[in-house]
């Protein structure tokens, strides 16, 4: 671990847990603007600010002055994403369509300064009525495109319902109102047929493992427990892909810490979706960076695993997805295109299999069989163009 990184988690375990201690060893400017760098890049700027002034030091002037004007945007955008993704999910009730907003913004209340939290989507989950979405953003002329089941709107500006206008709020008006919304048909999916119809059957209140194991007081999804998990398995799947970054751990580290979870009913609930073998290790990188202080069942694979997901978060961390997309838009030629990514995929398959191994499989053979399919389309078919496209994926109404 470099210099760098050892005062990014010492600040940034400030920020979380509300420790004042000093960082033990000298900073200077060369290392305060690394640091900075690093915790923009982890989209945790805002916490490792409040870890910062927690302590008797501070970066130059300069570097601090910026860093708050950082943080203040931050706060800004996050109070306008809160009101209009609890204003839309009213709308959308007014519409028949039940939904909840999930992720983002939600798992910010368990934050010791939520409007820190760094800003990303608006997640909404409908759970009754997606068919009833389309057709009411198709009817209303709104720009969408379906990417990996879900409807993503870019602009929620765009939107035309007045419910979703939000008096006195001043951050519309001062960035444009660009929030993008991604609209979610389940909480959560797994690449894994049997693993994944396990968890929608949980999520649906129709388990029969719920029942017998938990009873049925609360509904699945109105518990500290589901939720976690889900993040888990959301954690999980961007590892398994192209990589995530600190802020979605921090998410689980402070749910852990606040949410007042019962970890015995979460275990049994991660082991019944083939994800414990993951949260173990996950909870064992907490527990030696972020000093949640989580107790780890069974056997200490520290050494090994938590390097593992060391690389995952600070290297692959969000840029490894841009990198590959970079790399297919250089490549000219469609079959050399899929050849390198079904390589990619293969081997980050066997790379992580060891942490979830029926997760990976499922993985590696769903992005094989996808690429391959496309290999397929591109050579018998022609182009077909629309009117408009964003990112390569079709855009509706545009």
């Amino acid at each position: 671990m470099t210099k760098t990184e050892r005062l990014f988690f010492h600040f940034l375990r400030n920020g979380l847990w509300g420790d004042g201690s000093a960082p033990g060893v000298p900073v200077d400017a060369g290392d305060w603007e690394a640091v900075f760098r690093l915790s923009c890049r982890q989209a945790v700027s805002g916490i490792v600010a409040d870890g910062i002034a927690a302590t008797a030091v501070r970066p130059a002037p300069g570097l601090w002055e910026e860093w708050v004007f950082h943080l203040l945007h931050i706060e800004m955008v996050n109070e306008g994403m809160e009101r209009r993704g609890d204003s839309l999910v009213g709308f959308l009730a007014s519409e028949g369509i039940r939904s909840s907003v999930f992720k983002g913004v939600s798992v910010a209340r368990w934050y010791p300064r939520p409007l820190h939290r760094s800003y990303g989507d608006i997640d909404i989950v409908v759970h009754e009525g997606w068919n009833k979405l389309e057709r009411l953003l198709q009817v209303n002329g709104v720009p969408y495109y379906y990417e990996d089941g879900d409807i993503v709107v870019e602009r929620l500006d765009r939107l035309p319902l007045a419910s979703c206008t939000v008096p006195g709020d001043k951050s519309a008006g001062t960035f444009g109102g660009q929030y993008r919304v991604e609209f979610h048909p389940v909480y959560e999916a797994l690449y894994s047929p049997f693993m994944n119809a396990r968890l929608q059957r949980m999520a649906s209140g129709t388990s029969v493992w719920w029942r017998d194991n938990v009873g049925e007081d609360h509904a699945p999804s109105e518990t500290a427990e589901f939720y976690l998990a889900c993040l888990i398995l959301h954690v999980r799947r961007h590892v398994l892909s192209y990589g995530i970054g600190m802020k979605q751990v921090c998410d689980v580290a402070v749910m852990l810490r606040r949410a007042g979870v019962d970890l015995a009913r979460l275990e049994a609930m991660l082991r019944h979706l083939g994800a414990w073998r993951f949260g173990r290790a996950l909870f064992g990188f907490i527990d030696a960076y972020l000093a949640v202080g989580t107790p780890q069942s069974g056997p200490s694979r520290a050494d090994k695993t938590t390097a593992l997901l060391y690389h995952v978060f600070m290297h692959d961390g969000y840029v490894l997805k841009s990198q590959r997309e970079s790399m297919g838009v250089g490549t000219r030629h469609a079959p050399v295109r899929v050849a390198r990514n079904g390589w990619f995929w293969v081997k980050r398959g066997v790379r992580l299999f060891g942490l979830m191994p029926g997760e990976a499989f499922f993985f590696v053979l769903n992005k094989v069989a996808s690429r391959l399919k496309d290999l397929l389309k591109a050579a018998c078919c022609r182009p077909f163009h629309r009117a408009g496209r964003l990112d390569g994926r079709v855009l509706i109404n545009g």
